[in-house]
C-alpha cells in the first residue's frame, strides 16, 4: 500500500463544522507526515491533504462529471473537482519540503491519470482556499487543498478510460453550488467560486 501525505489534526488551521475558505500560506503542511492509505484512511487523528482542481472554461462554467465507481462512499455521486491523494513520490526530490510544489506535482500527476491532461491544457492554475466538512467519516479525514485553472482545450475534458468517471460538461456555479447530487465538496467550492 502507497504512502500518502498526512497531517496530525493538531498541526492543521482552525477548521468549521464544514466549509471553503481562502488561505494563502501552506506552511501547516511542514514537516511532512508520509503514512500508509490503510492507516489513514480510518484514523481520524491525521488529514490527509487532496489537491482538488475546478477546471473552468473561457465563460466561467465549472467542468463536472459523475462518479461511476472507485470509493463506494462517493460512488453515483456528482463532482467538480479532479485530483486525489499526494503520493510520496510527489514530493520534490530536493530538500527542504516543499508543500507549494509538492502539491502541484500530485495535482498534475491527478490531471494526467484522470484525464489524460497535461500542463499545457491549463492557464492560471492557482491555489483557492482549503475545504473541509465533518459531517461523513470520509469528510472526516480528508483536507481539501481548492485550485482552480482554465481548461484551455475547445474540447470539454474526458475521463481517462477505466477512471470510473463520466463528463458532464461544464456548468454554471450556481447550478452545483446548492444541488444535493454534487459531493459537498464541490458544493463548497462552487459557493466559493461564486
Amino acid at each position: 500500500m502507497p504512502h500518502i501525505l498526512t497531517l496530525p489534526r493538531t498541526q492543521a488551521p482552525a477548521l468549521p463544522e464544514s466549509g471553503c475558505w481562502s488561505a494563502d500560506k501552506l506552511d501547516f503542511l511542514s514537516p511532512p507526515y508520509w503514512q500508509s492509505r490503510q492507516v489513514a484512511e480510518h484514523d481520524e487523528r491525521y488529514l490527509q491533504p487532496i489537491p482538488y482542481l475546478v477546471l473552468h472554461n473561457a465563460q466561467g462554467q465549472i467542468w463536472c462529471y459523475q462518479r461511476t465507481g472507485g470509493d463506494a462512499r462517493l460512488n453515483g455521486r456528482c463532482s467538480c473537482g479532479v485530483g486525489g491523494h499526494v503520493d510520496h513520490g510527489d514530493e520534490n526530490p530536493t530538500p527542504p519540503f516543499n508543500p507549494e510544489l509538492t502539491l502541484h506535482r500530485a495535482l498534475l500527476r491527478e490531471l494526467a491519470e484522470e484525464l489524460g491532461a497535461s500542463p499545457a491544457d491549463l492557464h492560471q492554475l492557482q491555489f483557492q482556499g482549503l475545504i473541509y466538512e465533518g459531517l461523513s467519516a470520509v469528510g472526516r479525514v480528508h483536507l481539501g487543498m481548492l485550485f482552480t485553472a482554465q481548461w484551455l482545450p475547445h474540447q470539454a475534458p474526458q475521463p481517462v478510460a477505466g477512471e470510473a468517471l463520466a463528463s458532464l460538461g461544464f456548468h454554471d456555479a450556481s447550478k452545483i453550488a446548492n444541488n444535493p447530487q454534487f459531493e459537498l465538496w464541490s458544493r463548497l467550492a462552487a459557493q466559493h467560486l461564486l
